[in-house]
């Protein structure tokens, strides 16, 4: 402000100086050109001068600025399309955080035809799309966002998987991540999606080998990595025991970690499987071994189950326990097993009323009615079998 005052200041006061030298002596402008001759005074001769220079100075920036005009159209233009596509993109993203799939595709494809390196937001479109359940129109978008930047093969890659896995696509997410595999091997995103497919396919082998392989890069807590461990180790053990191949289940057993063979819930996996066969007299021994560790009813009921080389020592065994858990129900079940395996009536249903007493289970009722169904008293074990049966159906 002070600035255009002084200006404005130092031009009055230049005036009145002029207007003072000319009201004394206005000059004489005399010229020759050509044979003509032009007489006049100094101050108008400069007023002409003056308002010919500003005529030819707007003139010139008039023809710059016509020969500038396509070029100001064309920063205008993509001005105008950076803020639709920014507005578009702003709004999508609402829509997508409230649930507007339908609408939140329409934005992001409205902002997509606005920028200039649109593959991010046909990435957005993608998932959008997916959600409306518009899978060709999802993988149009993918395709269109490769064209886009099909240097960035990787983020468009774990993309695509990611959606045709939330999609049970798992074969085709498969594939796009194998492919994605051997180019980037060291990629953790694309192993930490491989495992959730190998989970999804049971793929207990590969999901070994790929933990193995994540442990050493810390991409989760010990927990995590010992869970999944146990999970796939589970997976492998039932699978050797459909296949009915003892040698085969004996073999993984022994390749387990010794570490993750003291978890109760793999070792209740093994035996449950080793039952499947015959001669699993062994299983007595490291029952008794893990149970005496830790006490956990899976390992007690799985104790009934197994023939022992020495029933009676077996049952020796099962009723020593009584001293610390004489209320327990699978042990009361597990002695009612081994009786009446041992051909002790009386004693069996003794345990096995016991047990019913403090928790009625169907595998009791079953024992009672095999119990009854020894001794040949047939219209017992189908009570017996019925009230099993009936318990189970509740359960449901």
């Amino acid at each position: 402000m002070m600035k255009y005052l002084f200006l404005s200041l130092l031009t009055l006061f230049l005036a009145i100086a002029i207007g003072s030298v000319i009201s004394e002596d206005p000059g004489y402008m005399f010229l020759s050109i050509s044979g003509w001759k032009i007489e006049t005074s100094a101050v108008l001769f400069f007023i002409i001068l003056f308002l010919v220079f500003i005529l030819v100075y707007f003139f010139v920036r008039s023809l710059v600025r016509v020969w500038q005009l396509p070029k100001d159209i064309r920063i205008w233009k993509t001005h105008k399309k950076q803020y639709l596509s920014e507005k578009y993109i702003t709004e999508g993203l609402v829509n997508m955080t409230e649930g507007n799939w339908k609408e939140a595709e329409n934005k992001f494809c409205k902002a997509a035809s606005n920028s200039k390196n649109p593959y991010i937001i046909y990435l957005y479109a993608a998932r959008a799309a997916q959600e409306i359940n518009a899978l060709k129109k999802r993988d149009e978008y993918l395709r269109l966002a490769h064209t886009y930047n099909p240097n960035d093969s990787l983020t468009i890659g774990l993309t695509q998987a990611e959606l045709q896995l939330n999609q049970r696509q798992t074969v085709q997410a498969l594939a796009t991540l194998n492919n994605l595999h051997e180019k980037w091997p060291e990629q953790i995103r694309i192993k930490k999606l491989l495992l959730e497919i190998y989970t999804l396919l049971k793929d207990w082998q590969s999901i070994i080998e790929l933990l193995c392989v994540i442990e050493k890069k810390n991409l989760y807590s010990d927990d995590v990595i010992e869970d999944k461990k146990i999970n796939a180790y589970v997976g492998l053990l039932k699978d050797a025991g459909i296949s009915g191949d003892r040698k085969k289940l004996n073999k993984l057993w022994e390749e387990i970690p010794r570490k993750l063979k003291r978890k109760h819930l793999l070792f209740e996996v093994y035996i449950s499987e080793r039952l499947k066969f015959e001669d699993t007299i062994d299983c007595e021994a490291l029952l008794k071994d893990a149970i005496k560790r830790q006490w956990d009813r899976k390992l007690v009921r799985l104790y009934g189950l197994v023939v022992a080389q020495d029933p009676d020592k077996q049952l020796q065994t099962a009723e020593s326990w009584l001293s610390s858990y004489s209320h327990d129900p699978a042990l009361l079940l597990t002695i009612g097993r081994i009786c009446v395996r041992n051909s002790l009536w009386s004693k069996a249903k003794e345990y096995l009323q016991k047990s019913i007493d403090i928790q009625e289970s169907s595998d009791v009722f079953f024992q009672f009615a095999n119990l009854y169904q020894q001794q040949g008293d047939y219209k017992q074990a189908a009570i017996y079998y019925e009230k099993g049966l009936t318990l189970i159906s509740e359960e449901k």
